[in-house]
């Protein structure tokens, strides 16, 4: 009986032991490079971007980001011509569908740092780069007589554009590949970052911030409407990557 209670004694101690070194090893500092993805929503489109991230101390972090997002003027409405069907939506006087193309780099500083696996990172961070801007003519269904239907980019000069009347849809979004504009512009962008991923080598995060950019002129987007040449956006990022190269340090002072 002696010998079973000293057994179990020491059985309890190997596993209080051995539950502190996991703990002990959860609370070390993870210092890491990653690569992720991320969708946002702008107000005023949408954006996807790669973003590539190698740190430089444990609270540091340089950054570069590439991707595309859609550029809708804030005035935009979809509508449907009211007396024939069939055509679908598309928004009246738009004369071009405007995208852009971006490259940035940037600096991540973590302000309080992801200790465990369970816990939150929060982290912020600021990017400059260059863009451009990318427009595509829209066409569109125009009805002239029962008999005649042309395609048409939106003209106020045109009678038949001066009514939404007439206009019966969008064109196939193929038109206008051959009459493709450029503009080059720059912008600037910084932000919120908090990282949760429950994983070391994956990536979660949630972003938050407001891009400034600036065009060399100003994209038309819709007719008779003050075009913009300086855009503001404030936007939220959902994020998810990898983690490619990993360090633990058991304290700041280790690294």
């Amino acid at each position: 009986m002696k010998r079973l209670s000293l057994l179990l004694l020491a059985s309890a101690f190997a596993l209080n032991v051995s539950a502190q070194g996991e703990i002990d090893t959860e609370k070390k500092i993870l210092v890491r490079n990653e690569w992720s993805l991320a969708a946002t929503a702008k107000t005023n489109g949408f954006e996807l971007d790669y973003r590539s991230g190698r740190f430089v101390s444990i609270y540091k972090k340089n950054l570069w980001d590439a991707g595309f997002a859609t550029i809708k003027h804030m005035q935009e409405f979809r509508m449907s011509n009211a007396y024939i069907s069939g055509y679908g939506q598309y928004c009246y006087g738009k004369k071009n569908f405007c995208m852009e193309f971006f490259y940035s780099r940037g600096r991540q500083r973590s302000l309080f740092l992801k200790h465990d696996l369970n816990s939150v990172e929060f982290r912020m961070f600021y990017f400059g780069g260059a863009t451009v801007a990318v427009l595509k003519p829209i066409y569109y269904e125009v009805w002239y007589s029962e008999t005649e239907i042309k395609s048409e980019k939106f003209d106020l000069d045109n009678i038949h554009h001066q009514t939404s009347m007439t206009i019966l849809g969008k064109s196939s979004f193929s038109k206008g590949f051959d009459e493709i504009t450029a503009v080059p512009g720059v912008f600037v962008k910084g932000g919120l970052s908090f990282e949760f991923g429950k994983h070391d080598t994956k990536l979660t995060a949630l972003e938050a911030g407001v891009k400034l950019t600036a065009f060399l002129k100003k994209l038309e987007i819709l007719a008779q409407k003050e075009n913009p040449q300086f855009i503001t956006n404030l936007y939220i990022s959902f994020r998810f990557g990898r983690v490619f190269h990993n360090a633990m340090f058991e304290s700041e002072e280790d690294y």
